[in-house]
């Protein structure tokens, strides 16, 4: 049974999108780790509190050694090291907000809001299918990992570098091709589901404004506002 969280879904999808764009936008320091404290607060009224430490080290470690990278006298591998740095940084923006979402809303839900919202279909279906597949991904590749050791081939991240092609052949094929096959299995759940009938749709979720979804509305006001004065002033 799915039932409705605290907050609005249509809050939810708002603060998620908002941040993730922000996270995206913003690159200065102080600004950064100010939108990190934010996003630790969402996720801490979440109460999402291995999620909030897990991606916060994730997020300190790379912000130390962004701190000392000009200690490093090779161009090359500053820059390189500054690049992924840069990427993980927003990476773990984007999954704390994603943990968010999952935290204080439901799938049922999302779909209503997003119909509510009048949310375009080029949008709406790619975020559906990616938050159905993910965890369908990370089961499978669990089951993958299972066999693989059966068969005596060790699948750790040392492997993939000694060992890139013989990796790529043993875990990215059997996900592409199991990849394929979900595909097939949910564009004939969406047709079965009418999803090419544009009228106007019953919503057996019911969505509502309350004190809480007006409380986390002002503060993202507010946190947006700190963030935009520190980024560009």
């Amino acid at each position: 049974m799915n039932v409705k969280k605290e907050l609005d879904p249509r809050t939810v999808l708002g603060i998620v999108f908002i941040f993730i764009l922000l996270g995206l936008a913003v690159n200065k320091p102080l600004s950064s780790h100010i939108l990190l404290l934010i996003c630790n607060i969402y996720l801490i009224t979440s109460k999402a509190y291995r999620e909030c430490v897990l991606y916060s080290l994730i997020y300190i470690i790379i912000a130390g050694l962004m701190f000392y990278i000009h200690h490093i006298p090779n161009t090359t591998l500053a820059l390189t090291i500054v690049s992924i740095s840069y990427f993980v940084q927003k990476f773990s923006i984007s999954m704390m907000m994603i943990e968010f979402l999952k935290k204080n809303t439901s799938m049922p839900y999302v779909i209503s809001a997003m119909q509510t919202m009048k949310f375009p279909n080029v949008i709406a279906i790619p975020f559906i299918v990616i938050c159905r597949y993910m965890p369908i991904l990370k089961e499978d590749y669990g089951y993958l990992k299972d066999s693989l050791k059966i068969r005596g081939v060790k699948t750790s991240g040392i492997q993939f570098f000694i060992h890139p092609v013989r990796s790529l052949e043993f875990m990215i094929v059997p996900i592409l091709f199991r990849s394929i096959r979900v595909a097939e299995e949910l564009s004939t759940s969406v047709l079965l589901r009418g999803i090419e009938n544009y009228r106007n749709r019953t919503n057996i979720y019911p969505l509502k404004f309350t004190k809480i979804d007006a409380a986390y509305t002002l503060f993202t006001v507010i946190a947006v506002g700190v963030l935009f004065y520190l980024q560009f002033q």
